[in-house]
């Protein structure tokens, strides 16, 4: 089974594989270069090892496991997100908790896979990386409404405009201020203050709060997930 390819073959995607099992990550690697339009450009086997080699190759997408023998992979969203480009990551884990999905999301990943998943599923995180957008697996989505449901301190409902729900949607969708001003056709600033009126009528600040809010309100119904 192959990948469908990225809308332009002459560029192809790069890609780093981080994972500490040597068959999964040599499995993917090879999977991943074996389809037109995506090079495989690294592999690490630790955290460490990642933040060097990204540092490093620069690649666009980051498949990363979360679970090590060292410890998990927030430390790479941490401290492997600087710069103008960064990476958007997509955890592809057996560790799908609570714990795990809310670290993963509120500190900058873009997708979160199970590993049980099949590689037709694993295609759709894949475009949807390529494309700019989230993607949660079902059981992920599951988990934020699961989440969602049981607010932080401060969160509450309210009703937002229809341009602030536009605004929220881009923002869990993974768009920065000056992509959602050129897709809405608006200023970066207006932007700026459909922000801060969702914050202020929801209390609701960090990306991975806003995802969770955007999932409970149907807002994410386009995002891929499996059946």
């Amino acid at each position: 089974m192959q990948f469908e390819e990225v809308r332009n073959p002459g560029t192809p995607v790069s890609v780093m594989i981080v994972e500490d099992q040597t068959a999964i990550r040599q499995l993917l690697a090879r999977y991943v270069s074996s389809t037109p339009g995506y090079k495989v450009v690294a592999e690490a086997s630790d955290i460490d090892q990642a933040l060097q080699l990204a540092a490093e190759h620069r690649p666009r997408i980051v498949v990363l496991d979360w679970m090590f023998p060292s410890g998990t992979g927030l430390k790479f969203l941490r401290e492997g997100l600087g710069g103008t480009e960064p990476p958007r990551v997509l955890v592809f884990s057996g560790n799908t908790s609570d714990a795990a999905v809310r670290e993963a999301l509120s500190n900058g990943a873009k997708g979160f896979l199970e590993k049980c998943a099949d590689f037709g599923e694993f295609n759709e995180a894949m475009r949807a990386m390529t494309e700019g957008r989230v993607y949660l697996s079902a059981d992920i989505a599951e988990a934020v409404h699961r989440m969602s449901c049981h607010p932080e301190p401060g969160e509450f409902k309210a009703e937002l405009s229809d341009r602030e729900l536009e605004v929220l949607r881009a923002v869990a969708e993974g768009h920065s201020s000056k992509e959602i001003a050129e897709r809405l056709g608006i200023s970066i600033r207006t932007v700026g203050t459909h922000r801060a009126r969702i914050t202020q009528k929801t209390g609701l600040g960090s990306i991975a709060q806003l995802t969770m809010h955007a999932v409970r309100l149907g807002l994410m119904d386009e995002a891929p997930v499996s059946h």
